[in-house]
């Protein structure tokens, strides 16, 4: 069997190229990064946000047959855990970091106001460049797929690690911890990392990938 490959899954406003110092962190391990469709510095896109679906359709697509370790950052964690439960042979574990679900009767703190609030603080925007427009339209859109339940976290089978640091938005940590309750998870807690933990602290997130990749290797 080949060697794990190993994706990491960008969030929301943010592109493949923000885990540049995570994967010069990794550089012993086969470590593949991709712009999540409509991001990245030149997007092929056809005006349409993706749904999660599709989302996972271009992630399993990257992946191929071979076996992999999948980190998903904020709302690509929710790439990440639907592809481990649709191809849960191919998928060996799975990374999480900081992943919202306020639809959850065990998520806790007041998430959907403040995802709504930034949703229409986006929307009262004037109209701004070509480019500033295309990213608040796909904002606006994975925020508001991200208020709905879109999966059930219960029909996870695959190894997981989520994760979490001490500075960020106060419901990441008790949320985090609760979903790992709930899916049988790990817990990684980065200290004095912030919800950027990928690009400002690119060495703590390679140690949660670490951990990510080290729960593959264990027997099944």
């Amino acid at each position: 069997m080949p060697d794990p490959l190993v994706v990491l899954v960008h969030g929301t406003r943010d592109e493949g190229a923000s885990f540049r110092a995570v994967t010069a962190a990794l550089e012993d391990l086969d470590v593949v990064t991709y712009d999540r469709r409509g991001w990245g510095q030149d997007p092929v896109w056809d005006g349409q946000p993706a749904n999660l679906a599709e989302h996972v359709d271009d992630l399993l697509a990257l992946i191929g047959e071979r076996p992999a370790t999948v980190v998903g950052h904020s709302s690509g964690g929710h790439v990440a855990i639907a592809a481990a439960i649709r191809r849960p042979e191919l998928i060996v574990s799975l990374g999480v970091w900081e992943t919202a679900m306020p639809w959850a009767p065990w998520w806790q703190g007041d998430h959907e106001r403040l995802v709504r609030g930034a949703i229409r603080r986006i929307e009262q925007k004037p109209p701004g460049k070509p480019r500033q427009n295309h990213e608040r339209q796909l904002f606006v859109a994975e925020a508001t797929q991200g208020l709905a339940q879109r999966y059930d976290v219960t029909q996870l089978r695959t190894s997981c690690v989520v994760g979490y640091g001490t500075e960020t938005v106060p419901a990441f940590g008790p949320g985090m911890t609760a979903l790992a309750e709930v899916i049988g998870a790990e817990v990684f807690v980065l200290p004095g990392a912030t919800h950027m933990a990928h690009r400002e602290e690119p060495e703590g997130f390679a140690r949660f990938v670490r951990h990510a990749v080290a729960l593959g290797q264990r027997p099944r």
